[in-house]
């Protein structure tokens, strides 16, 4: 299936890829768009890229959703290493009223690691499903040439 030199390298290219994404929602008018890109954009954007560095030969629906599920997962994870503690110090600094809720998940932090969980298994679901659909549009347009 997949072998554990790709597994790193997708984790990885995940990993940055949510830290990159956790920078957006620090200005308030693009949090949906980083929620966005962070559901549904990560997968195709991974697969994508690993075709293009030829280190994925034979692209299956049952990698795409592998990839998809694992990329989308590890990439909320760096999102929130990355976003949690510049939101929470944005907010002791200039009181940002749209942090507010960071504050409140980061002195309540026993909810906080749940939450974190719960929702990079979300967007792993979701990713797992954008990594089916584009293994299976890349599946359909190999075999159509």
């Amino acid at each position: 299936m997949i072998d554990k030199s790709l597994l790193k390298i997708i984790c990885i290219t995940s990993l940055i890829t949510g830290a990159v994404i956790g920078v957006i929602p620090l200005i308030p008018a693009f949090v949906w768009i980083a929620i966005l890109l962070i559901m549904f954009f990560v997968a195709p954007f991974i697969i994508i890229y690993l075709k293009y560095l030829k280190l994925i030969d034979e692209l299956t629906i049952e990698k795409g959703m592998l990839i998809g599920a694992i990329s989308g997962a590890s990439s909320f994870i760096g999102l929130s290493i990355l976003y949690f503690p510049i939101a929470f110090i944005l907010y002791l600094i200039f009181k940002i009223q749209s942090f507010i809720w960071v504050k409140v998940l980061i002195i309540n932090f026993g909810f906080l690691i749940p939450m974190i969980i719960l929702i990079a298994l979300l967007c792993g679901l979701i990713n797992a499903f954008s990594g089916f659909l584009t293994a299976y549009f890349c599946e359909y347009f190999v075999k159509k040439k």
